[in-house]
């Protein structure tokens, strides 16, 4: 994926009864990104068929770098192996925020994300170290050609959102359980995106876009903004929730308490291949994973 910026604040006072005012805690635009993201190198804990390499492998085969290293604001990228045959899994990159937080606004823009190609799972969430006790936020995520986000909380016992008409989404699953009955294992609560420039192949034909992920005590909602289509604030650097952002794509909100589920989360960018969703997607193939090089692969 290319990342034009991120950005990360927290909330700082609570405006009376509408929207809370934000300061920036940390951004990590240009060489911040590296520096405040550790590459992740073990075994794929969700199964998948990859290898994920290290910051020096990944910057040596051209699977991380920067768009433009003469500019101080240059985007960074990460990406796939796109040429070899893997049989053992295809080298690809998992990184992860050296910081938690706590309550957040996270703010990322993104050029260019993996979509249409058979196997692939990309992410961009946010995850406790205690899991799923410490509960994940799915900000982006899709398989295969999937052509629209999905956006998803995966919680232990006690999590279920609310069916309410203030999201623009689809709620595809209410309850967050990793293990909630009458629910496929792992499906956590989801909402779904009715706009196909979310993901994918349509996201990235459009230019992408900024992803907005608001987490407090009473809610976590998402809003995507097409490039050419950002909000005043959020195109001048100094993002803060309003009725100008319009209604979110996801709000995540029920009868329980956020701050009992979701506790010290690092933000998490990763592009794995089947897996344990594959699971909930028989059309993974794992021989065209294996054995078929693939078009342009990453997240920009």
């Amino acid at each position: 994926m290319l990342y034009n910026k991120i950005f990360l604040l927290l909330a700082s006072v609570h405006c009376q009864l509408t929207f809370a005012a934000y300061q920036l805690v940390q951004d990590y635009s240009g060489d911040a990104f590296y520096k405040g993201f550790d590459f992740f190198t073990d075994a794929d804990p969700t199964d998948g068929l990859v290898q994920f390499k290290s910051l020096e492998e990944a910057n040596s085969t051209g699977l991380a770098g920067f768009i433009d290293a003469g500019n101080s604001s240059f985007a960074i990228f990460m990406g796939v192996d796109t040429k070899e045959v893997a049989p053992q899994g295809r080298a690809s990159v998992r990184v992860a925020s050296t910081q938690t937080f706590q309550h957040a606004l996270v703010i990322a823009d993104i050029s260019h994300m993996p979509g249409g190609v058979c196997g692939s799972w990309p992410a961009f969430w946010m995850v406790g170290a205690d899991w799923p006790s410490n509960g994940e936020i799915d900000i982006v995520e899709g398989v295969n050609a999937q052509a629209a986000n999905s956006m998803t909380l995966h919680t232990g016992q006690g999590a279920v959102v609310s069916d309410g008409k203030d999201f623009t989404g689809e709620l595809v699953t209410p309850n967050c359980d990793i293990n909630a009955p009458n629910q496929p294992m792992n499906a956590g609560c989801s909402i779904g995106d009715t706009s196909n420039l979310t993901f994918g192949s349509e996201f990235n034909n459009a230019g992408g876009g900024v992803f907005a992920t608001e987490w407090t005590s009473d809610f976590i909602k998402i809003w995507f903004f097409p490039r050419g289509s950002l909000p005043e604030n959020v195109a001048s650097g100094s993002p803060a929730p309003s009725d100008s952002w319009g209604t979110p794509n996801s709000l995540f909100q029920g009868k329980f308490n956020i701050d009992d589920h979701f506790r010290d989360l690092q933000i998490v960018f990763d592009t794995t291949f089947c897996g344990q969703v594959s699971s909930l997607h028989p059309a993974f193939h794992l021989n065209y994973t294996n054995h078929s090089p693939v078009g342009r692969h990453r997240l920009e």
